[in-house]
């Protein structure tokens, strides 16, 4: 592999993220994939291996940078954050325009995933564990060892009113239903502060 082969190989990487989020990967062919990129589908073989290593690595950069924008939105909260803003301002983000070619993505994968676990080896694994570990490790300093329990309650909860919201378009039931978690999140944190004190 020459020097340049790595600097390429990420510029490959970049490309191929772009093409998923704009098409999706039903149907996905190496061949169409490649001549939109500008390459050839024996380089992408050469860099990635298989069709399956390629989407599993596009995914993970584009992951990478969906943590990136949470983890930014986290470390601007305050140290003892309220845990219903907290969500609010997560569901916002997961909803806006500019993630949802990503959540379709997201989803599509995660669904491929799960019928073909051989060819998508190491997709799911942190798929959905990384958002917990990232939600526990904010909220651990104001809650601590019910940080993670809590953050599965979010994560989870949060997925599967995605997964409504992207079949139906419904964007107020949707939130209603966000704000009514967050209200009781809010509502519990209030209550445990005061026996604390």
């Amino acid at each position: 592999m020459t020097a340049e082969a790595p600097a390429r190989r990420d510029e490959l990487l970049d490309a191929a993220a772009a093409y998923l989020l704009r098409h999706g990967v039903a149907g996905m062919s190496l061949r169409p994939m490649a001549a939109a990129i500008g390459t050839s589908a024996r380089l992408l073989i050469y860099h990635f291996g298989t069709k399956e290593r390629l989407l599993i690595e596009a995914m993970g950069a584009i992951r990478q940078r969906a943590r990136a924008d949470v983890t930014a939105m986290l470390r601007a909260a305050p140290a003892d954050p309220d845990l219903g803003r907290l969500v609010r301002g997560f569901w916002r983000w997961c909803t806006s325009t500019r993630n949802r070619p990503y959540l379709r993505l997201l989803f599509e994968v995660h669904g491929l995933a799960l019928q073909y676990p051989k060819q998508y080896a190491g997709y799911l694994e942190g798929s959905v564990g990384h958002w917990i570990e990232l939600l526990t490790k904010a909220l651990a300093p104001s809650i601590g060892r019910r940080a993670e329990a809590t953050a599965t309650l979010i994560v989870g909860t949060i997925d599967g009113l995605l997964m409504d919201y992207l079949s139906t378009g419904d964007l107020a039931r949707t939130t209603r239903a966000i704000d009514l978690l967050a209200s009781r999140l809010s509502s519990s944190q209030v209550s445990r502060k005061r026996r604390k004190r």
